[in-house]
């Protein structure tokens, strides 16, 4: 096909990337005729565009290997991070719930008293409930004296 052809058909936007590969060839050859010369500086800068973005593929595709691993390393110490500062808040919260509640599990006030020992406990209990224990005729008349 003719030169100035595929120059028409380039400028109505027709051609096929091949034709256009063509033209590029053409216009960047020592050998251009007189008339046509004033292309050239644009298939020029064409075909050199075309040969950086192809260096940047390749570049961006090394790029992307160590980007990926950075991004990976960036997450996971995210994710630790993250765990740190968890583990960190519920020691907090256990430390200041022990420092707040400075008594025992399991006490009793006798008397306005406080009694930690369980068999102390047990045993008062026990006397308590002694003390307070009704036989069967005490507990019907304590029931039915209130009519």
């Amino acid at each position: 096909m003719n030169i100035e052809e595929l120059l028409n058909k380039y400028f109505d936007g027709d051609t096929t990337c091949e034709e256009e590969r063509e033209l590029r060839r053409f216009f960047t050859q020592e050998t251009v005729p007189e008339h046509l010369k004033e292309y050239s500086p644009l298939f020029a800068f064409l075909d050199k565009e075309n040969k950086q973005a192809k260096e940047a593929c390749t570049d961006h595709s090394s790029l992307t290997v160590s980007s990926r691993k950075t991004v990976f390393r960036r997450r996971l110490i995210y994710c630790m991070s993250g765990i740190a500062a968890g583990l960190l808040l519920l020691l907090g919260i256990a430390g200041i719930h022990r420092h707040f509640n400075a008594m025992p599990d399991s006490y009793v006030i006798i008397d306005g008293k406080c009694y930690t020992d369980e068999n102390l406990v047990r045993e008062q209990a026990m006397t308590a409930f002694r003390n307070v224990s009704l036989d069967e005729d005490e507990l019907l008349n304590s029931l039915f004296d209130g009519e």
